[in-house]
């Protein structure tokens, strides 16, 4: 590891900023991890994006779908895809909590910088399950630990729940998948400047840079809004970082359109029940990504549905910039 336990706050301080991107997984016509296509997204958002670090395993990524070993490859691939180029957190979900345990352990034994866990889903409905929960992986492995707080999946992180959870000296950082304000906002009091909170929502994050102070981004839509060549999210948090909000503000802007796109395909049908990441590998396709098959009891979209997206991407101009930048 690069840090020891004790270190794990002040190294995430250091290293969760700027914009995380989470890819999903991969999978074979014959239902096979595809470990080529991972390594070639991979490939993508790093050098043509430019992101400043991956979360791999995470819901977009149907960790759900896959047994314990074929995770657990998943991390390695992940891990010799990036090759230290940006840093990696590996998702540990599991309702077992042994199961998380034996997920976090290999995330730390083959290198990962951070390891990320939902809330239980089971049995759970209380702070103080949820606590002892991390406390039982906590009190057994070194890496630093993100906890992530998807009310719309899992128990819910109360702004009491996260500043007990804060005071594990390896809990490192939050992603607040919880959309309401107040919610945030009473977070961030309880957690004060112990660790960095990253608000999973890319609408937002000119906001919270400029009126909240915040510094890191990790979602999906960093490899869904942009192409080589073409990098908005990129451009205005620069311009942010640099002092330069008025122009930051014109780029953030100028991202209305394709926002309601996502809204359409990924989020809404995601509030609603219907899980979303063969939208999201049918838009990877169009933009020159690897996408591929999903598992049940995701569904996967008909091709009517794949050439409605496609029309509303190319309304956007977003498959053209792809082939350009390609070009």
């Amino acid at each position: 590891m690069k840090y020891s336990k004790g270190e794990a706050k002040e190294y995430a301080k250091e290293t969760l900023r700027g914009i995380w991107t989470s890819l999903p997984y991969h999978f074979t016509e014959d239902d096979a991890l595809d470990e080529t296509a991972i390594k070639k997204n991979v490939d993508i958002v790093i050098d043509d994006l430019q992101v400043d670090g991956h979360y791999s395993d995470g819901n977009v990524a149907e960790f759900w779908s896959m047994p314990l070993e074929e995770r657990k490859r998943a991390q390695e691939v992940m891990l010799e895809a990036t090759a230290g180029r940006v840093p990696l957190m590996a998702g540990t979900h599991h309702q077992s909590a042994k199961e998380a345990l034996a997920l976090t352990q290999h995330a730390q034994d083959i290198g990962c910088d951070f390891a990320i866990i939902l809330t239980p889903y089971i049995a759970s409905n209380n702070d103080r399950s949820v606590l002892e929960f991390f406390h039982y992986i906590a009190n057994r492995v070194d890496i630093g630990l993100v906890m992530f707080n998807s009310p719309g999946a899992t128990y819910p992180i109360s702004s009491e729940l996260a500043g007990e959870l804060v005071k594990i000296p390896n809990l490192c950082g939050m992603k607040q998948a919880d959309l309401n304000p107040n919610t945030t906002l009473s977070i961030l009091d309880a957690v004060g400047d112990a660790i960095n909170v990253s608000v999973a929502d890319e609408t937002v994050w000119f906001h919270n840079m400029t009126q909240l102070g915040h510094r890191w981004l990790l979602t999906y839509t960093p490899h869904m809004y942009q192409v080589a060549g073409c990098l908005p999210i990129k451009e205005y948090t620069d311009y942010v970082f640099a002092g330069d909000v008025a122009n930051a503000a014109k780029i953030s802007a100028s991202l209305g359109e394709i926002r309601k796109v996502n809204a359409k395909w990924i989020l809404d049908p995601w509030r609603k029940g219907n899980m979303s990441q063969s939208a999201m590998k049918t838009w990877m396709e169009l933009i020159g990504m690897a996408g591929g098959p999903v598992r049940p009891p995701v569904v996967e979209l008909t091709d009517e549905e794949k050439e409605s997206l496609r029309s509303d991407l190319e309304r956007v101009g977003l498959i053209q910039k792809a082939k350009a930048g390609v070009s």
